[in-house]
């Protein structure tokens, strides 16, 4: 009798701790899923932004250098800094090496 009560002891003892486990997972998966939404709503509210027609002609202006019907889009020659000074390249090339520089690259 002193053996089966302790075989039924020991038993209920791994039950309630397989149950105080799952417990600890369950708790787990309430913050991954709390993570999950918080993350969720972020990208729901840039998907928002993205959408909108402001972002679209903001991204179209200084991406792609586009401009509105009228407007004149200029296009300045590339700025170096050197030794904290501004430089502007003056390239004295000819026209043709400039073009063969910018596709062959050699």
């Amino acid at each position: 009798m002193v053996i089966v009560l302790g075989v039924m002891a020991v038993r209920t003892g791994q039950n309630v701790w397989r149950l105080y486990k799952a417990g600890d997972r369950v708790n787990e998966a309430r913050r991954e899923l709390a993570q999950a939404q918080t993350e969720n709503g972020r990208l729901e509210a840039r998907l928002k932004e993205v959408q909108s027609p402001e972002f679209v002609e903001r991204e179209a202006r200084e991406r792609l250098g586009w401009g509105r019907e009228g407007e004149v889009v200029l296009l300045l020659p590339e700025q170096k800094m050197d030794n904290g000074q501004l430089k502007i390249e003056n390239e004295s090339k000819p026209n043709w090496r400039k073009w063969w520089d910018l596709y062959v690259g050699i």
